[in-house]
This record gives structure tokens, sequence and C-alpha cells, in this order.
């Protein structure tokens, strides 16, 4: 009897043995959000360089881009050699790089010096994040792993949030870089268990539902560009966020314990999202974050208090939860081969590199926070319209997928 084979070429029970293994997922789920770190601990990051090194708004948004900046060269970098290389050399190459960029920037503190290192970390991180987005990509259940990988970062990020202001209290800026250092270390353990090579026959092609219409290559592309919006958002909102809470009169402790908190309510969204998919489908609710995200910074642009705060950072965090799963879910039903999710990480890095630069630039023309918080609802809006153009196409060519949960 001929073996059943999966949208990528495999024979199933093959593919299943390796790219589906509990530990080869582990590992990828642990090399992503260890490779995504700076980005989940930026807000404090940016406080910390303020703080400690003294630095103005414009130069602590050109410090956020040059982090995500390297991500954005590595997603490049990554995806152009992730099919040729052995996938557990190339992430203990990122690894390297990642702990070298943060302790050269325990070293080198001076403005020019330290933007180098940050984009060489952000570089050796984004190889990391990257790979592991592609290992994720080839597996055979997409929705439920990309949703255990943003469970992971969520937990992470918590914990992240919890600690960076007792590692600063203690040892200042250098506290952060040197548990960077430690997380790449530790996840040196892992690479023994990532899927070393792309399966064979694993086409780059755009997927359809068997015997449904061929889908055209345009809608993956004009996901990757709302994906790009969507960390317009992400990028201005999260990068700032610590600030214009400090601009506003909070008191530290209060912002970090928000900021800790709203990410640990979103690990109840994980539930959330996956109960909503199934009864409205991810279209829909992915469209309906992102109308939701516009909301709360609209909120935040009109005016920032304790109340309106607690409620847009715990809104952003679910918005963001919500649409992270779904983006992804959506190129997984659109492109079975998992060369577009394997762009993902790229077009999150070049909207996070222009991002804080570009609200740094908004604070540096003295037009306050709410510009933040205005351009960051202009990217999540730009979004929402280019998915309700996917979710129209993909009604007419395929409903199964427009719909599909």
């Amino acid at each position: 009897m001929k073996p059943q084979t999966t949208a990528l070429g495999e024979a199933r029970g093959p593919l299943r043995l390796d790219v589906d293994a509990p530990l080869a997922i582990a590992a990828a789920v642990a090399i992503t959000f260890v490779g995504n770190a700076v980005v989940m601990g930026m807000p404090l990051m940016v406080g910390a360089l303020a703080d400690f090194l003294h630095f103005d708004e414009q130069q602590v948004g050109w410090l956020a881009s040059a982090d995500l900046g390297g991500m954005f060269l590595a997603s490049l970098f990554t995806a152009a050699l992730v099919s040729r290389l052995n996938r557990r050399h190339l992430a203990l190459f990122g690894i390297l790089i990642a702990i070298a960029g943060n302790y050269l920037s325990t070293q080198h503190q001076e403005y020019e010096s330290l933007l180098a290192m940050r984009v060489l970390a952000g570089f050796g991180g984004g190889i990391c994040y990257s790979t592991g987005i592609a290992c994720l990509a080839i597996t055979t259940h997409t929705g439920r792993n990309f949703s255990i990988m943003m469970f992971g970062l969520v937990a992470i990020n918590a914990i992240e949030l919890y600690t960076i202001p007792h590692l600063t209290a203690a040892w200042g800026i250098d506290g952060i870089f040197l548990a960077f250092c430690l997380a790449f270390v530790l996840c040196l353990a892992v690479i023994p268990a990532l899927y070393p090579r792309t399966p064979a026959g694993a086409a780059p092609q755009v997927a359809r539902e068997e015997a449904g219409p061929r889908l055209p290559i345009s809608l993956p592309l004009i996901c990757l560009a709302a994906v790009a919006c969507f960390y317009l958002t992400i990028g201005s909102f999260w990068a700032f966020i610590e600030r214009a809470g400090v601009d506003a009169g909070l008191g530290d402790a209060f912002i970090a314990n928000v900021l800790t908190l709203g990410n640990v309510f979103t690990l109840a969204g994980c539930v959330a999202a996956v109960w909503l998919s199934k009864r409205s489908g991810q279209s829909r609710v992915l469209m309906a974050a992102l109308l939701g995200m516009g909301g709360v910074l609209a909120l935040l642009a009109l005016e920032i208090t304790t109340a309106t705060f607690i409620i847009g950072t715990f809104g952003f965090c679910i918005a963001w939860l919500f649409t992270d799963i779904f983006q992804l879910g959506t190129l997984s039903h659109i492109d079975r081969s998992g060369r577009f999710a394997a762009l993902v990480p790229a077009a999150q890095g070049l909207a996070q590199t222009i991002a804080p630069a570009l609200a740094g630039y908004l604070l540096s023309r003295q037009l306050g926070y709410a510009s933040v918080m205005w351009l960051g609802a202009a990217g999540s809006l730009a979004a929402l319209g280019l998915y309700v153009l996917v979710y129209a196409r993909l009604r007419r060519l395929a409903p199964t997928l427009a719909d599909a949960a």
C-alpha cells in the first residue's frame, strides 16, 4: 500500500517520527522564544538605556531599532539558507553570535559602539528565532504548534518583565545583557533535539485544499505585508510604553507590574483563541483582534491615566496574542509548504526596525507619546484592511479556507 503523503510531499509516517517528534517541537519553541527575548523585554530595556546610560529618546529609539534591524537581517539570512544548511549548525551559529553581541554590549557602551553591538546581538537572536519558526512551519499540526510557541512566548515574557527590574537594580544595564547571554548559553542544550534538515520534496508552493482551486501567490504576500503593518504597531508601542507611563507620572514599579500581569493575563487567551477560532474561524477573530488593537491604542492616545494604562496594556497584550496566532494560522492554511511562514520573522523584523526609530523621531519633534499611539493604531488598521482583502478573496476562491479553524 502506498504511504499517505503530506502537503510537503513526504510520507506521513517518517515525517511524524522526525519533524513532529515532541522533543524536536520543544527545541524549536525554546530557540524561538530565547531568540525573541530582546523583543519581549524591549520596554524595560529602553527604560534602562535611558536611565543608566542617559541616552535621549531618539537615541534609545535607534538602539531599539538596532536590535530589531539585526533580527531583520538575520531573518533574510536564515530564509535564504535554512533549506540548504543543517538547522542545528544554523542555530549554533546564531547562539554564539548572540552571546558575543550581548557580552560585548557590557564592554562598549558609548552610543556608536553600543549601536553596533546591538545589531550583532539582534542578528544572532534573529537567526535562532527564524530557525525555530522554520522548524515549526514544516510540522504537520502547525496551528497547534504555533499556539504552543505563543504560550511559551507569553510565559517567558512575564518572567522576563518581572526579572528585569531586579537585574537592573543589582547590576544596572549590564544585568540585562548578561541575562541574555545566560539564556543563550542554556539554549545550547536543546540543539541536538532540533530537526536538522528540510524534508526532501518540500516544494515551495502555495497550498490548497485537495481538489480545490489554485490560490494566487499574491495572497500569502498580502498576508506578509499585513504582518509588517501590524509589527509597525508592536515596534512603536512596545518600545515606548514604559517611557509613556513614566511621562504620564506613573510609578516604575506600577508600570513593571502592569506589563507583567498583562502578559500573564494573555495565557488564558491561548485557550480562548482556540475556542473562538472553532466557533467563528481564524479570519474573523483575527480581524476583530486588529480592530480591538486599534481601539485600545486610540484610547491611550487620548490620555494615559492609571485606568487607561491598565486597560490599554491588557487589551494590547490579548490582541497581540490573538493576532500573532491567527496570522501564522492564516498563512499555514494558504501555504502548507511553510515557505511563506518562514518569512514571517523577516516581515516582523523590517517593521520593528523602522518603528522605534520612527517613534523616536516623532518624539524628537515634540509630538508627545500620543503620536506614538496613533502611529501604532494606524499600523493595526492598515493590517486589518489587508486581511479584509485576503478574507474576501478566500471567500470567493476557497470558502472552506476563509472560515477555517
